[in-house]
């Protein structure tokens, strides 16, 4: 429930009866804790479990298979975008690979030159009678064979570059360190080495009754009840409402979103997310333990005049113990919240302070 003017904005009244011929009836006025209306806002919250997510979230595996080197980071550790996260042994094969492919790279570069100049010398003398047809052919042959050798060897390079790189695993974003999977020593390939979460935002995936569907919509507020702190709630805002029921559970997916700025949220901590489905604005609102629900009505005991009046009300949203009357209320009223089991209608009333019922 979100208030514009919280409980402690509500006036709870004390009267005490002294002095006068009215000293016997004060004597056998009831005390009761009231409760004075002013406007507040209520929301209806739909409440569902859930657990946390990284809105960033991987599985980092190697790309090539190798003996792993060198574990570079722990669970924990907070790292940024291409800090170097685990290195397997397969660097120097790689390293010397790409290394002897660069040197491919640079004998066939000066092959594609020499051949080139010689080209151009041959045509020349062509032009000039000096050599026949069938040398200026060999030439051109040869010229494009010094060429293609080159791009081969370029193609190779590459190839030993990338293969050099996918054996130093670096993070693909900035996050902290989950799980390691992977231990010094053993074989990485196929199965995951460790997985890494932004946890500067979180998310949470609840799935609700089909009613709520049209109801439900990016930008409404959220809030989550963590357990890990005792029950303590933390603001988010649904990013994600689907339009349709899942075929399978028959309830409506919806994503909400958590700031984490200070970091005290953690993926896979649970919880209950509440969404705020509709508003009250300016509503009387009390406490449902203020109710008396007879067989076919609610009422509400009230103080008038010193006296117990009883009125019937109409209710709307209920949440976290308090509750919305829509018809029977005014500003100003004042509600009995204790004590009304007390009394019957008419009965003189004493009004005590919160302190003093306690």
């Amino acid at each position: 429930m979100k208030l514009k003017n919280t409980i402690p904005a509500a006036i709870l009244l004390l009267a005490s009866a002294c002095g006068g011929p009215g000293r016997e009836e004060a004597a056998r006025a009831v005390p009761v804790t009231v409760l004075t209306m002013i406007p507040v806002d209520i929301s209806e919250e739909i409440m569902a479990p859930a657990t946390l997510e990284g809105l960033d979230e991987a599985l980092i595996r190697p790309a090539a298979g190798g003996r792993v080197e060198e574990v570079l980071v722990s669970e924990g550790d907070y790292v940024v975008k291409g800090t170097p996260l685990i290195r397997l042994s397969s660097d120097a094969q790689f390293i010397a690979a790409s290394s002897a492919a660069q040197a491919g790279v640079t004998a066939a570069s000066a092959a594609e030159q020499n051949a080139s100049r010689s080209l151009s010398r041959m045509r020349s003398l062509h032009e000039a009678g000096a050599i026949s047809a069938q040398e200026l052919e060999t030439a051109e042959a040869m010229y494009a064979t010094a060429r293609a050798g080159l791009q081969q060897a370029v193609a190779g390079a590459s190839q030993a570059a990338g293969a050099a790189d996918n054996s130093l695993i670096t993070a693909p974003f900035d996050g902290t360190i989950g799980r390691i999977w992977v231990r010094e020593g053993n074989m990485a390939g196929g199965g995951p080495a460790l997985s890494i979460t932004n946890g500067s935002t979180l998310r949470a995936e609840v799935l609700l009754p089909e009613q709520y569907i049209a109801m439900l919509a990016p930008g409404q507020e959220a809030r989550i009840n963590v357990i890990s702190y005792g029950g303590e709630y933390f603001p988010g805002l649904v990013t994600a409402a689907a339009r349709s029921v899942d075929p399978i559970s028959g309830l409506v997916p919806v994503e909400v979103t958590f700031g984490n700025d200070d970091e005290r949220l953690y993926p896979g901590m649970g919880g209950r997310v509440g969404i705020s489905v509709r508003t009250s604005p300016d509503a009387m609102v009390v406490p449902d333990i203020a109710l008396r629900r007879l067989s076919e009505s609610v009422e509400l005991a009230l103080v008038v005049d010193g006296a117990a009046h009883f009125v019937p009300v109409r209710t709307g949203i209920v949440n976290r113990g308090m509750v919305e009357i829509v018809e029977g209320l005014a500003p100003g009223d004042m509600v009995i919240i204790e004590g009304q089991n007390r009394v019957s209608e008419g009965d003189a009333v004493s009004v005590r302070m919160e302190s003093e019922a306690e």
